[in-house]
């Protein structure tokens, strides 16, 4: 009972911070970028670097991470497990910010979008192969959290075509990319892998 309490305050922690400062307070930096110059900003609470500004950009990382592990807690899995998975997907996510963020190199970049491809392609495979021995509601549930993947997969394929503009020569001097379709991608793909896990939680309790 007290590890499923501490399950749930870490989950509400992490969404508290995640929506605080990604979702309410950070509006009042997102009004700076789009008014100030960096000299400006930096004059303001929202200076790159200082404390604020760096909660608000590790926020969200640092919330998912806490409502991860609560959510291991929560399901009973082994402590050890889900306390280094926490520590592990947070010290990438600061690593890679720290030290990569900067770096562009396009063979990592087609090794990378090559092996989304696999995986991808993987995932549908043992899709195929889960779901085509289930009854048709959880078929049904299954097919929205595999529209969900698709919408994944070609929010990763333009994400990448957007961000490689800026570091192909062909593409110098052309307006900064506006990447709408990936924002609605991601929606999309979130929205459909929540559906499906919805559904699949209610046909278990039925």
């Amino acid at each position: 009972m007290k590890k499923q309490k501490l399950a749930l305050v870490l989950f509400w922690i992490g969404l508290l911070l995640a929506v605080a400062f990604a979702g309410i307070i950070g509006r009042s930096l997102y009004h700076n970028l789009r008014t100030l110059t960096m000299e400006e900003l930096d004059a303001t609470i929202w200076a790159i670097g200082e404390p604020l500004f760096m909660l608000w950009a590790f926020s969200v990382p640092l919330g998912s991470v806490l409502a991860g592990i609560g959510a291991f807690v929560y399901a009973k899995t082994k402590p050890a497990f889900s306390w280094l998975t926490g520590i592990g997907v947070l010290g990438a996510v600061i690593v890679m910010n720290m030290i990569w963020s900067r770096v562009y190199d396009s063979t990592l970049f087609g090794i990378g979008g090559l092996l989304i491809l696999i995986f991808f392609f993987s995932i549908v495979w043992i899709w195929m192969k889960k779901y085509a021995a289930l009854d048709i509601q959880g078929k049904i549930a299954g097919s929205f959290k595999l529209i969900g993947y698709l919408f994944w997969m070609n929010a990763s394929w333009f994400l990448c075509g957007e961000t490689s503009k800026m570091h192909l020569r062909a593409f110098e001097g052309s307006p900064p990319p506006s990447p709408t379709e990936i924002m609605v991608f991601l929606i999309l793909g979130w929205l459909f892998v929540l559906i499906g896990d919805y559904k699949e939680m209610r046909l278990k309790k039925s």
